[in-house]
């Protein structure tokens, strides 16, 4: 199967800015389902991480006053603050999730790959087997009728 084209930065880019206004946080998963939805491939995980990363600190990045009017702007401020370091933290969480959900999802296709091959080597041993068998009981009758024919002559 031929690898996709690879799709340029600026166009997720700019799928991330349209992504931007349908969802609150915008996740890397939701991106990477909207990129395989819309153009058949997923790209890959640590480039969407980065641009998404990238344009979320080009949005996050507000320019801040001076000194805050008050007691009620520093809160907002540092609301907004925590919000962006638990986006930050979601977002590294859900990278690593994808991270070993594809890992294991390889080491389980190779067990399963064991699995089968294991399968077909069972079936074909009591193949052999049973051919064994009849091999033995051949060689046996073909003893005893040497030993008949040892008697008769004998």
């Amino acid at each position: 199967m031929a690898r996709p084209p690879r799709l340029p930065d600026a166009e997720i880019l700019d799928l991330i800015n349209g992504l931007r206004s349908r969802h609150a946080v915008l996740t890397g998963t939701v991106l990477r389902e909207e990129l395989r939805r819309r153009r058949g491939t997923p790209c890959g995980v640590a480039r969407v991480y980065r641009l998404l990363r990238s344009s979320t600190a080009a949005v996050a990045a507000p320019v801040e006053s001076p000194a805050p009017a008050s007691a009620e702007d520093a809160d907002v401020s540092q609301l907004r603050e925590e919000l962006r370091r638990a986006v930050e933290r979601a977002q590294l969480a859900e990278h690593r999730e994808e991270h070993h959900q594809a890992r294991w999802a390889g080491e389980i296709h190779q067990l399963r790959e064991q699995v089968h091959a294991l399968g077909d080597a069972s079936r074909r041993l009591r193949v052999l087997e049973a051919d064994l068998q009849d091999r033995s009981r051949e060689l046996a009758a073909a003893y005893r009728r040497i030993a008949d024919l040892e008697v008769q002559q004998g």
